[in-house]
């Protein structure tokens, strides 16, 4: 699976737990779902810090999108660790869950529409077949237990 490929599968994971804890109640479920997604969002972000961002500067129009998208990565693992502390029967965590739902959808999107295809554009096929191999591998480095 190609690089892009890859990172989009990982985007529809991310979509669907938070799609998890938006339709439980049940205090056991949403903390499995939300420490699921924990370690996808960190495992995702330090694959497209390690080795797509790094290879995205080389494309045309990226360098403020690969800035703000790091930025955005800080900001969600934040975010991510505010609602560690805050149990999943207070109603505290769905807001806060919610509110990290907004704010990771957007990144998503972003990445998309915006960063996305310009690295299409910019690699070819053999290079984002690479890429592929790439995040494969840095993600099992980074969590075995979570890697394709």
């Amino acid at each position: 699976m190609e690089g892009i490929e890859l990172l989009e599968k990982d985007h529809g994971r991310i979509r669907s737990l938070f799609s998890e804890l938006e339709s439980t109640a049940d205090p056991q479920e949403l903390q499995d779902s939300f420490d699921k997604l924990g370690n996808i969002l960190t495992i995702h972000a330090e694959a497209e810090e390690q080795v797509l961002y790094p290879e995205a500067r080389n494309c045309e129009g990226t360098a403020e999108l690969i800035d703000k998208g790091r930025h955005e990565h800080d900001k969600g693992d934040e975010m991510v660790l505010a609602i560690q502390s805050i149990s999943p029967n207070e109603s505290e965590f769905k807001v806060k869950v919610r509110e990290l739902q907004e704010f990771m959808l957007n990144h998503l999107d972003e990445e998309e529409n915006d960063l996305f295809p310009k690295v299409r554009q910019c690699m070819s096929d053999q290079k984002l077949e690479k890429l592929g191999s790439q995040l494969r591998e840095t993600k099992a480095n980074v969590a075995p237990e979570v890697a394709d």
